[in-house]
């Protein structure tokens, strides 16, 4: 099934792209210092690209800066809220990213994940998830990323490509379990939310942190939406997830990287509980 895609693979080492890299990540702390200043309205909103999806934790998956404008001037819960991105990684045409770090909202520490387009010389956001902030004692410092970089491999920027390797995930969690399922579709060097004041980093740590998962319980999802870099080799998915039998719903955020096959996997992954249906 996949020769027909070998003809637009070209696998580009790793190489130094410290410059993208580093103007993504000052893109995010200037949007952290403009929402810290301005809010979420004035501040955060004007960043995102008009079919955004923002992952507000307890709201519904919200798409388009319309839905989004009034969530955001009508939920009395959300403070200014400031976060300190940790890693940023560009795709190999240097217009799509993605970033993830630390918020902080009065004592309180979460974490976030966002995925970026550029348009123009501006990056703007294509996605954005975030979990609650919980106190974290002072001694708790933020781990860093590990592990390398990997290599950019380019290939046809066709967005239903990352549906269906969403979709083949989800199908294996369904007959498989969800432990299954992530470490085959998760990189070595992948992150996730996970629980706990850090970040789960490593395929198999993110794998572990299913071990415990309640017998019989069958985590579902499905994607409803993809964006992914014209050079073909990063994106992102978002959608909604479910876990039946614990009466549990969520919504997640995942950013793909094409491999040295062809196939795609994930390198960050994230998300956080929304309404029952």
């Amino acid at each position: 099934m996949r020769l027909p895609l070998l003809g637009f693979i070209v696998l580009v080492a790793a190489g130094d792209r410290s410059s993208d890299r580093d103007a993504l990540l000052a893109a995010d702390r200037s949007l952290s210092d403009k929402t810290a200043a301005r809010g979420m309205v004035q501040g955060f909103l004007p960043s995102m690209t008009e079919g955004a999806a923002y992952l507000y934790p307890g709201a519904p998956l919200l798409r388009g800066t319309a839905r989004i404008r009034t969530f955001l001037e009508t939920a009395d819960s959300l403070g200014k809220q400031t976060w300190a991105p940790a890693f940023a990684d560009v795709s190999a045409d240097g217009r799509f990213g993605y970033t993830y770090g630390w918020t902080h909202a009065a004592g309180t520490r979460g974490k976030y994940l966002a995925c970026w387009q550029k348009a123009g010389s501006s990056w703007r956001l294509v996605a954005y998830a975030s979990t609650t902030t919980v106190p974290v004692a002072d001694s708790v410092a933020p781990r860093g990323p590990g592990g390398e970089l990997g290599a950019q491999v380019r290939g046809r920027a066709d967005p239903h490509e990352l549906l269906q390797a969403d979709s083949a995930f989800a199908a294996l969690s369904v007959t498989s379990g969800a432990k299954t399922a992530f470490l085959a579709f998760a990189t070595e060097d992948a992150i996730s939310f996970g629980g706990g004041a850090q970040m789960t980093q490593g395929r198999q740590a993110i794998g572990a942190g299913f071990d415990g998962f309640p017998a019989g319980a069958v985590l579902e999802w499905w994607p409803v939406a993809a964006e992914i870099a014209a050079s073909g080799d990063l994106g992102c998915t978002v959608g909604e997830a479910k876990i039946t039998s614990l009466n549990h719903y969520s919504k997640y955020l995942t950013i793909w990287r094409r491999q040295p096959d062809g196939s795609w996997k994930f390198v960050a992954d994230g998300g956080n509980l929304r309404p029952a249906p």
